[in-house]
């Protein structure tokens, strides 16, 4: 079974089978059109607490030999325990940290995206930069002609400049050579594993965002250019429109959805289209979406890698196949988010579907690259399915971890002082002490003399709390509960 890690500044700060390294929760979230986040938090007791500084020290989250997570800390809390909890950004976030400088340009989209990371390179530390990687998004002339008068964040300037128009999500591949910024107009990756019904799915919720419906579109294509008697084309403010293939009207509407919720309008532009017809074509594909609404599933699954299978995890961007007759889920889809906790992965959960965009559309997007992710699994078919027994009972399978709660001082500075100390125990995030017996306690006391060490551990068992004072301290002693279950 592949070990989860954490280190910070390249040193371990978390490992499973370290108990002087425990922490108290470990959650990434991913999300395929967003920065990855990571909730990481550890008792008042671990060792390197202050070696993470925010917004200076790599935090990097390993499974196995993959990573899962590199970024920095934002921030640090503590709560009434002095357990220390931080949120972390991935380090897509470090786009944020550089500045493009007004610019024209005009070349090809790839040629772009480069230019945008060469910027950014020049700006920021070894640690932040990106090496441009496989750009999957086109251009149907591939030259394009842009250019800004303003300063503008490079992840912002990207967006703006390159997603805005023509689509497509940012994903960050990790290698020895360093980090690789791929520009995709869509995922290829396919994960070896199933969601299904009675198997490895346990919660499904189904959302519609009514909200965002719109019924009438105005769509806006390129900016109009103009060509002077010397042949010289200058570019106007006014925009190509469909009112020359429509009748003579510059909006297109979804009929349906305007008897049923009446007149709800929006305007979109598509910088990169030049002729009204294939403008009044994308326009009517894209109101039908937008009059349905926003649809998204997520589902909470029980992940064969955390059964001790020989298989990588599911991620946000890859397509994953769902199977669930009682919802109506049947089919590949694209995961664009998940939210993992590697201390407790009962609780994970993956949402299919995507911000702004309708499963049919994500459907019909899907169907484009089906023959070429079917290639991807052929033969693996027998592999997942010797796989998928492992599954079963893994949500009642146990995995303990106790933490050590303190009432009073953890210095004792004059005689007469006390503390106690009780001992929890969890089983996942399921608080368990009250249901075990006391028998199952032994607490221990390490001070240097073992003779006089084990004759107070001898005393102090069978009971869930004690209390410590001065007289069990002499000069420096460090106090632990074994738990027998």
């Amino acid at each position: 079974m592949r070990l989860f890690r954490i280190y910070v500044d390249g040193h371990l700060f978390y490992h499973p089978q370290l108990s002087k390294l425990a922490i108290t929760k470990a959650q990434v979230d991913e999300d395929a059109e967003n920065v990855d986040s990571l909730t990481l938090s550890a008792p008042f007791g671990h060792p390197y607490l202050k070696a993470i500084q925010p917004m200076a020290s790599v935090i990097v989250c390993k499974k196995g030999e993959e990573t899962v997570f590199e970024g920095r800390a934002l921030d640090e809390g503590s709560d009434f325990y002095n357990s220390h909890t931080w949120t972390c950004e991935s380090c897509l976030a470090y786009l944020k940290d550089s500045i493009q400088p007004p610019f024209s340009y005009k070349g090809t989209l790839r040629g772009l995206f480069e230019y945008f990371l060469s910027v950014h390179n020049e700006k920021v530390e070894e640690q932040k930069r990106f090496t441009a990687g496989m750009v999957t998004v086109t251009d149907g002339n591939d030259y394009i002609s842009y250019s800004s008068s303003e300063y503008t964040v490079t992840l912002e300037a990207i967006r703006k400049k390159l997603m805005d128009t023509h689509g497509g999500y940012l994903s960050v591949r990790y290698t020895d050579s360093g980090k690789l910024l791929d520009y995709l107009s869509d995922f290829s990756e396919i994960s070896l594993q199933k969601v299904e019904y009675g198997v490895n799915l346990t919660d499904v919720k189904i959302n519609t965002d009514h909200t965002q419906r719109v019924t009438a579109l105005i769509p806006l294509g390129a900016k109009v250019t103009v060509t002077d008697a010397q042949g010289n084309e200058t570019e106007t403010e006014e925009r190509v429109t469909i009112a020359s293939v429509n009748d003579g009207k510059n909006y297109v509407c979804d009929e349906e959805a305007v008897k049923e919720i009446g007149w709800i309008w929006a305007a979109e532009v598509w910088d990169d289209v030049t002729l009204p017809s294939n403008l009044f074509r994308k326009s009517k594909a894209r109101v039908a979406e937008l009059a349905k609404g926003i649809t998204s599933m997520e589902l909470t699954i029980v992940d064969e890698s955390d059964t001790g299978a020989d298989m990588d995890d599911i991620h946000a961007r890859q397509y994953v196949y769902c199977l669930s007759p009682p919802h109506g889920i049947d089919g590949r889809y694209l995961c664009v988010s998940k939210t993992k906790d590697y201390l407790n992965p009962s609780g994970n959960t993956i949402t299919i579907g995507a911000s702004g965009i309708t499963l049919s559309s994500l459907s019909a997007k899907q169907n484009q690259n089906l023959d070429a992710l079917e290639q991807d699994i052929l033969g693996q078919t027998s592999k997942i399915e010797e796989l998928g027994g492992r599954v079963e009972g893994i949500s009642n399978a146990k995995m303990y971890r106790t933490e050590l709660v303190m009432e009073g001082m953890s210095i004792f500075r004059d005689k007469g002082q006390h503390s106690i100390l009780r001992c929890k125990v969890l089983s996942w995030d399921k608080d368990i002490t009250d249901t075990l017996d006391a028998a199952c306690f032994a607490w221990h006391r390490k001070s240097g003399n073992e003779e006089t060490d084990a004759d107070w551990d001898a005393s102090h068992t069978g009971m869930k709390q004690i209390t410590v004072t001065t007289e069990d301290v002499s000069d420096n002693a460090s106090f632990y509960c074994e738990v027998t279950i």
